[in-house]
């Protein structure tokens, strides 16, 4: 009977350590929601599971390239929007100067010329993360380093861009494993050249008291606001294929979570209920032990 009392002890205590090994297990996917706390422990799934989770990091990265690209192109787009607007403001005062006859009032619109012309060069200055967008791949450059002067118009349209301090190389970003794509716009385009030369000839002409130079600032501005839209147009189409392109990414990475999930996470329910079971199995177990701790030598007598 001893011999037998102290077989259902062993066994019981055996019982009690698995019961409390798995009970821990079982503790501690309750409280984290995982199914395993070590690689080993899903061995058959762990070279899977990494290989899932190198490919929703790498295609995280391609969603942190969306999200840098569609914040330079709105840069881009609120300054060529701002642009526009000048060139409204231009043809307003234009139109004021062109029906004034007399010097002195067409000297006295000049400062507003020269403020529409230093607002240009503040657009076309325009940074986003310390880099200027009209600057093409160099970025680390102002696309013009000469200050607003009031000058005469250019002989010819399109005035010429000598003053671009830029390069014509776009930008450049990974899309996808082994894709680049090219975006923006760079500062050496006709539409900021005429933009430029028609603020700077307005400025002149109303300062000089030159209709020439009135009149040629009209056609260069007006030029300006076609190409300029058209530009914004174009700024437009890009934010709209990259936002499909964040949208790809975005979905592929919820369905890579997705399996990650299915191989990391638990069923908590599950799990809850198992937690319950295992825990009266542990107090049944413990229970055992104790009633024959309180064997004595009497109870073989």
């Amino acid at each position: 009977m001893r011999v037998a009392t102290a077989t259902i002890h062993n066994t019981t205590l055996d019982q009690m350590q698995k019961s409390n090994a798995d009970l821990a297990k079982t503790s501690f996917q309750v409280t984290s929601g995982l199914k395993a706390e070590r690689f080993e422990d899903i061995a058959g799934q762990a070279g899977q599971l990494l290989n899932l989770q190198d490919l929703r990091g790498i295609n995280e990265q391609f969603i942190q390239n969306m999200d840098t690209v569609e914040s330079r192109l709105l840069a881009t787009e609120n300054a060529v929007q701002g642009m526009i607007d000048l060139v409204v403001d231009a043809a307003n005062l234009w139109t004021l100067g062109r029906n004034e006859n007399t010097a002195e009032v067409r000297a006295n619109l000049a400062p507003k010329a020269e403020g529409l012309t230093e607002t240009f060069y503040s657009l076309f200055k325009t940074k986003f993360d310390g880099r200027y967008v009209f600057s093409g791949a160099a970025g680390d450059r102002p696309p013009i380093t000469s200050s607003p002067t009031a000058t005469t118009a250019p002989a010819t349209i399109p005035a010429p861009n000598t003053y671009y301090n830029g390069d014509s190389q776009e930008l450049l970003v990974i899309t996808s494993t082994d894709v680049t794509q090219t975006y923006g716009v760079t500062g050496d385009q006709d539409g900021f050249a005429n933009m430029k030369a028609g603020l700077e000839a307005l400025w002149f002409g109303l300062e000089n008291d030159s209709v020439t130079d009135i009149d040629a600032a009209i056609d260069l501005l007006n030029q300006a606001q076609t190409e300029l839209s058209n530009m914004l147009g174009e700024v437009g189409g890009q934010q709209a294929g990259f936002d499909l392109l964040k949208s790809r990414h975005v979905n592929t990475n919820l369905f890579l979570t997705e399996q990650v999930d299915n191989i990391e996470k638990v069923d908590i329910a599950e799990a809850m209920t198992r937690f319950t079971q295992q825990q009266t199995t542990l107090e049944a177990s413990m229970a055992v032990v104790t009633q024959i701790n309180r064997l004595s030598l009497l109870d073989y007598i």
